[in-house]
């Protein structure tokens, strides 16, 4: 059963979202504060809670030189927010929400939802929020936040690869070289600038910014760990200076509803639905897809060599799991980096999804559609989304100015006695009939080689008239009257200066024939 008012109270809170963001790109601002539940703040300090789950930014280190033993999740988040102030009072006015104190890989996936649920009510009454985990599994909480967050203001993730400090409280013997203040400053920072609006949810570390798809851990002890392959940094803070020069593609959908994904977790009930990895290797064996099986697991992520291959005997399994229990399998790399295609059925290609990142995904798929054709659309759509102004091509004008180019002139026939094009609408000086067929009363005096005043939308210059009658008509000038134009041409502009030097350089080929 859905939560029927904790439903509405969403949509209430994304239609709010949705109202900020089209007033936003209307004004061509960026607000410093989203959303006004809250009791106003200044302009140039923005509201910024904190959820707290721990990891090693909290950790307690059993000496001050020491970077490798502690305990996770020893100090409260509100000890560590005291020691960056008052720096940090001078950019952001925080809150804290203590959701947890422990290692990242403690959390299980009923506390993953809680958290979802944590975050978007903070971010009712804030216009960011910060969530500090421990490091392992961090891409993790990033990854699942970014997928089920239905709110386009920031959320940062941050934690440390060093504890904090060795005392009995987060004041006493600060660790040497601990990262955590300095990431806990940045990321708040990051955060209250708003320059992740419509981003998801993204890692800020060593004061680097990353999506949340595309990081992951590189390396088990070093500060700069947290790496993007292949694509790199969205950005990064230099000092005060919050530098971004990429962006997530959902940002392209920003003042639209398509930038929400479909995992609004108000609308599941129960438990989510069981997934796990097959991480294949020479010769691997196939009994542990079929104890997955046994075991009722929904789906499998398969971590395979190269673009994804498993070896036989999990292969083999593989389609029994499907055929008898209807298991949905993903395919992954255990590269690292690359693309996985092709696939059929209930086997979904997982893009360059890493298996730790298409196994939230694929866990949630089961958990919001039993139909795997939609499921597959998912895993293209928000598992590997790209950017694209294709659709922009036929719609956008390319060139400087806002305006498309004049259309080429094809003098045919003879010129007129000045060179010039015969106006539309009059006579020619010989007489002939105009543009549109119907022949001239009278025939006009000498020529003067002065162009006569157009209708509306034709502009003198450039080409000739045909012995078809056809004169030149140059278009685009939008909202520009006959008024405006005849005022121009009788004070003796004579050629409009949009017209191009090409065209008068045919007219006088036309002449010198």
């Amino acid at each position: 059963m859905h939560s029927s008012l904790r439903s509405v109270s969403r949509r209430l809170r994304r239609a709010a979202a949705v109202g900020t963001v089209s007033a936003v790109v209307a004004s061509g601002l960026v607000a410093a504060s989203v959303v006004a539940a809250a009791p106003a703040v200044a302009a140039d300090k923005p509201k910024v809670t904190i959820v707290a789950t721990g990891g090693t930014l909290a950790g307690k280190a059993t000496g001050r030189d020491t970077y490798t033993s502690y305990r996770a999740g020893t100090y409260p988040m509100s000890d560590l927010l005291a020691g960056i102030q008052p720096e940090v009072s001078a950019f952001a006015d925080v809150d804290v929400v203590q959701f947890g104190n422990a290692g990242s890989g403690g959390y299980t996936i009923a506390q993953y939802r809680d958290l979802t649920m944590a975050v978007e009510a903070a971010l009712t009454t804030s216009d960011a929020v910060v969530v500090t985990t421990g490091t392992d599994t961090m891409e993790e909480f990033a990854y699942w936040l970014d997928l089920t967050v239905q709110n386009k203001k920031p959320v940062v993730i941050t934690g440390a690869m060093r504890p904090w400090a060795a005392g009995d409280t987060a004041a006493d013997a600060m660790v040497l070289g601990s990262d955590g203040p300095a990431n806990l400053l940045q990321s708040i920072r990051l955060a209250a600038s708003q320059s992740t609006f419509c981003f998801g949810t993204v890692l800020m570390l060593n004061d680097e910014i990353h999506a949340a798809r595309d990081v992951t851990k590189g390396n088990s002890t070093r500060n700069d760990t947290f790496v993007t392959r292949m694509s790199g940094v969205l950005g990064w803070i230099d000092g005060a200076n919050v530098v971004v020069n990429r962006a997530p593609a959902r940002v392209l959908d920003c003042a639209s509803e398509d930038w929400f994904t479909p995992f609004d977790l108000d609308e599941v009930s129960g438990d989510l639905p069981r997934v796990e990895i097959f991480y294949n290797y020479q010769a691997a064996g196939g009994e542990a897809i079929a104890a997955y099986a046994a075991a009722g697991v929904k789906g499998i992520v398969t971590a395979g060599t190269g673009a994804g291959g498993i070896s036989a005997a999990p292969g083999r399994e593989r389609t029994a799991a499907i055929n008898n229990q209807g298991m949905w399998f993903v395919s992954t790399t255990r590269t690292g980096s690359g693309s996985v295609t092709g696939g059929s059925g209930n086997i979904i290609p997982g893009g360059d999804l890493l298996p730790q990142k298409a196994r939230l995904l694929l866990l949630l798929s089961r958990a919001f559609t039993e139909d795997v054709a939609v499921a597959r659309g998912w895993f293209s759509d928000f598992g590997n989304p790209s950017f694209s102004t294709a659709s922009l091509a036929g719609s956008v004008d390319p060139l400087p100015g806002g305006s498309t180019p004049d259309p080429e002139p094809t003098p045919t026939g003879e010129p007129t006695p000045t060179g010039e094009p015969t106006p539309t609408g009059e006579p020619s000086p010989t007489g002939e009939p105009t543009p549109t067929g119907e022949p001239t009363a009278e025939p006009t005096a000498e020529p003067t080689g002065e162009p006569t005043p157009t209708a509306p939308g034709a502009v003198a210059g450039g080409g000739s008239g045909g012995s078809d009658g056809g004169a030149l008509a140059v278009t685009g000038f939008g909202g520009i009257g006959a008024v405006a134009l005849a005022a121009l041409m009788m004070l003796g502009a004579g050629i409009v200066a949009v017209v191009r030097r090409r065209h008068r350089h045919l007219a006088e080929q036309v002449i010198s024939h």
